[in-house]
């Protein structure tokens, strides 16, 4: 197997990452001439993401949510670690949606997407996780009033004796 410099394995992706330069998106035949390739891609007092490449496949008008959605996290003073898995969370959604705005999903966008979800296998942490950070984003980003209150969240499963 031969080696990266800079990979990484990811929990979140289950799988290898590596850092998204040139010379690794030449290596991977990816296109070169994406102007996000080999920079920083959030600003350098925001926290960096876990995988810098899974920035490349998001909409441009999403990566300025994603911005907006970091401030706001950063404004309430919320602590690195929250920020940072929201952050992740929210990230994936934003990967899902390919060219469609996450501004204007509705109330019933998100409950298939949280089905989607359940059904890949996610743990209830995680999947409350996901939520927080969604309800984070509509409620407090776009001020969307009470945008989740329909929305069950995951039961623990029981215990195992």
């Amino acid at each position: 197997m031969q080696h990266v410099p800079g990979e990484r394995w990811s929990k979140t992706y289950n799988g290898w990452t590596i850092p998204d330069t040139f010379e690794n998106r030449n290596k991977c035949k990816l296109p070169l001439n994406l102007p996000t390739a080999g920079k920083q891609m959030l600003p350098a007092d925001s926290q960096k993401p876990t995988n810098k490449s899974s920035l490349v496949y998001i909409n441009e008008n999403n990566k300025q949510q994603l911005q907006n959605f970091l401030q706001q996290l950063a404004l309430k003073a919320y602590s690195p670690s929250t920020i940072r898995t929201y952050r992740n969370e929210f990230i994936q959604l934003l990967q899902l949606l390919n060219n469609a705005p996450v501004k204007n999903l509705t109330y019933q966008h998100l409950q298939r997407y949280l089905l989607y979800c359940i059904h890949k296998g996610l743990k209830e942490n995680t999947l409350h996780s996901r939520i927080n950070a969604l309800k984070f984003y509509y409620e407090q980003v776009l001020h969307k009033e009470k945008f989740f209150f329909e929305i069950p969240r995951p039961k623990r499963p029981p215990a195992v004796t």
